[in-house]
């Protein structure tokens, strides 16, 4: 079993809002690497950043996923609107190592082609959250989550982008990774419903956080392998949750889960994704997270699993 390094750095994420004391801290959570605020891999009901029902804040991010042959590279920004609506858009690149492609192209031709240039595969998000019932933090008195639902439209740029051999030919024109993995469709759009609780005070004076999401997606891999199969192209329901207890007012531990259709199979078999961390508030403007974070499967890389770091900076 090997393992790879999964190094993810928000290197810049900005949040401007008009008040800083309007919401409990660690409350909006971080930029998940598809930028819908939450966890790093899953959203939570809660609208990004610390703005109030009277404010609206505006934010940035740029992140960085190493893992050995792959390595996935994103920034976005987003806006919170009256602590009701956030928006935001994602750009994604995932780089794929000469080697991998090389041997993709071996498997496919039998051992005739060993050889081919490395690759990318881009892809854009554009997501939209509305908070539509609840207070998770405020609302003590009842058992009842702040509930928000979600979309993310996902549009994969190389999904016919054609496999280069060092020569500079396309033995297969117009037909890219995610097309030779089997998919379908070049873009999907998610549904999620979230449901998210912080209980003040528990367990043992400490704060715990609750998060569960349901989501509704044709993705392949998130949509990096595009979306939708020959014998697959309906909907299915993926489940993800996160837990963490703040042990102290400015630091969180928990753990995250996130289901995956493996729609495709063979290569492209999909796993379960979980991760583990800490999380460290030191104050409104800045978070650091370190996890351990289990990909699972990933196209001739098998136990992609590693560290993940992002640090987020809120004005």
């Amino acid at each position: 079993m090997t393992k790879y390094l999964c190094l993810a750095l928000s290197l810049y994420s900005m949040s401007t809002y008009a008040g800083t004391d309007s919401r409990l801290i660690a409350s909006g959570g971080i930029a998940g690497f598809e930028g819908t605020a939450g966890g790093g891999i899953t959203p939570w009901a809660f609208i990004g950043g610390y703005t109030s029902k009277e404010e609206v804040g505006y934010g940035a991010n740029i992140q960085l996923l190493n893992l050995n042959d792959y390595t996935l590279t994103t920034a976005g920004a987003s806006v919170s609107i009256f602590d009701r609506v956030e928006l935001s858009i994602q750009r994604q690149k995932l780089d794929i190592s000469a080697g991998l492609t090389s041997n993709v192209f071996s498997l496919l031709t039998d051992g005739a082609i060993t050889n081919a240039n490395s690759t990318t595969i881009g892809q854009d998000i554009i997501g939209a959250k509305v908070k539509i019932w609840g207070d998770g933090v405020f609302t003590q008195d009842t058992w009842v989550p702040q509930i928000s639902i979600g979309a993310q439209h996902k549009r994969n740029r190389d999904f016919d982008t054609s496999l280069l051999l060092p020569d500079g030919s396309a033995p297969l024109p117009n037909i890219g990774v995610p097309q030779l993995l089997g998919a379908t469709d070049n873009s999907g759009t998610d549904i999620y419903v979230s449901a998210t609780k912080l209980w003040l005070g528990f367990p043992a004076g400490y704060n715990l956080l609750t998060n569960f999401t349901a989501r509704f997606t044709k993705a392949n891999s998130f949509g990096l392998l595009g979306f939708s199969s020959e014998n697959d192209d309906s909907y299915s329901t993926e489940l993800e949750g996160s837990l963490a207890v703040l042990i102290s007012p400015t630091t969180a531990i928990g753990a995250e889960f996130r289901t995956q259709s493996d729609r495709l199979g063979g290569l492209a078999e999909e796993d379960t994704v979980v991760d583990v961390f800490v999380a460290y508030f030191p104050n409104k403007s800045l978070s650091i997270t370190a996890a351990y974070v289990d990909l699972g499967n990933l196209p001739l890389q098998e136990n992609s699993n590693g560290f993940y770091l992002t640090l987020n900076t809120n004005f």
